[in-house]
Parts: C-alpha cells; sequence; structure tokens
C-alpha cells in the first residue's frame, strides 16, 4: 500500500509519516467495510498502477516496522487526506467539504512547497471543450476556487479532477483559442502534504513531528485492540 503512495527517494521520516497514514486509513476501511472487500480494492489499485511496487523497496519496509501499531486519530478513525505539493497552505476541512465533520483538518502552513519544480503548473484546453462563460467566482481561505459555469456554480476540485488539472487553486486566461490554467501544487490539498513533509524532514524533523504539523487537532498514539 506504501509504495503506491509515496516516492521511495524520499526521506525515511517524511515516508514514516505516510506510513502511518496509510494504516490509519486502513483500519477506518476495515470498520467499515468487510476486509475481503477491501484487500480487493487494494488490489485493484495495485493492478491498475503501473509502476506498482510489488516488491517493495527496504524504505518502505522499515517505515512501516518503525511505525508499528502508530495511529493518527481525533478520538476516532477518521479519514487521513494527503496530497503531492499544497499551494503553500494546506486547506482547511470544513471549507473544503463544506461540512463541520471535518473541521478536525486544520489549515496550516507549507510553505516549503513553493521550492518544489512542480509548484507551478500550466495546463491548455480548447475553447470548444469549455462552457461558454467560465468565471471563477470565489476562492476559499487557502486560495482554491469555485466556479460561475453558464450560470451554474460548480465545485474547483470536481472541476480540475474532471478537465486534468493539477489543483484547483488556478487562474484563467484566455490565449488564442485554449484557456490556460496555471495551478499551483499538485492534489486536493488537504491534510498531509507530502513535498511539505519531505521538506521538513529535512530539516531534522521526525516522523511524528511532520504529523503533529499538519495535523495539529489530531494525535498520534498506538493502537490498542
Amino acid at each position: 500500500i506504501l509504495s503506491l503512495q509515496i516516492p521511495d527517494d524520499y526521506e525515511k521520516e517524511a515516508v514514516k509519516a505516510q506510513a502511518v497514514i496509510a494504516r490509519t486509513n486502513f483500519f477506518r476501511k476495515i470498520q467499515e467495510k468487510n476486509i475481503s472487500d477491501v484487500l480487493g480494492e487494494i488490489s485493484g489499485e495495485i493492478k491498475k498502477e503501473k509502476n506498482a511496487c510489488f516488491f517493495p523497496e527496504k524504505i518502505y519496509e522499515k517505515a512501516a516496522e518503525e511505525t508499528r501499531g502508530q495511529l493518527i486519530s481525533e478520538g476516532e478513525l477518521k479519514l487521513v487526506p494527503y496530497h503531492e505539493i499544497s499551494n503553500g497552505q494546506t486547506r482547511d476541512g470544513t471549507q473544503a467539504f463544506h461540512d463541520q465533520e471535518y473541521s478536525y483538518l486544520k489549515s496550516v502552513d507549507s510553505s516549503g512547497d513553493k521550492n518544489s519544480p512542480f509548484y507551478l503548473n500550466s495546463t491548455y484546453i480548447p475553447e470548444q471543450q469549455m462552457p461558454s462563460e467560465l468565471n471563477i467566482e470565489q476562492r476559499d481561505a487557502s486560495g482554491h476556487v469555485s466556479l460561475l459555469a453558464d450560470e451554474d456554480i460548480l465545485e474547483g476540485e470536481a472541476f480540475a479532477q474532471g478537465m486534468g488539472l493539477s489543483s484547483s487553486d488556478f487562474s484563467i486566461q484566455k490565449v488564442g483559442g485554449e484557456f490556460r490554467f496555471l495551478c499551483k501544487g499538485r492534489g486536493h490539498g488537504l491534510g498531509f502534504s507530502q513535498y511539505g513533509g519531505n521538506q521538513l524532514a529535512r530539516e531534522g524533523k521526525n516522523w511524528k513531528e511532520i504529523l503533529e504539523t499538519y495535523f495539529p487537532a489530531m494525535e498520534v498514539a498506538a493502537y490498542e485492540e
């Protein structure tokens, strides 16, 4: 599972932080579903991933072993999201989901992400594939957008995924017969920024300190059966 989620050339402490997230999400799923169904889903993900690591590098095995039994929770197991690169600040869960249930996901500084060579990404989409009118309706506190498309409100995240954009923090520019979307970051921007966590690991932070940075309202603790 871990080999599908984070590069093997990341710092060990960042990979260990991801291991705790992967374990937490796995445990949460098997509380909600039959374990055979969960394992079937994971098997399907592995088969779809062209670069799946069927013989994981030692870093993944060590990360899993050295965080054995560790979970991150808020009294109960909840969704623990992660993404590749934030726009410099992670998103507030209440704003992103429009639901107080996700208030445990706090917006935190992740300015180290701006050092990534993949921080800015441009995508060009032909005019004929776009609505006749498309405007940014508003931005949340961390810069992610909602859109007004032909008088309909669109969630920026759904639009970004549908159009193959790297994130929902973008600006729009008309260039000839195309629309240019300049995006900041990669992914939905919620929870753990892997690039930012890797930067913290390089600065000497351990996996627990990294998780405490990105999930200040949650606690890391050993699983008790």
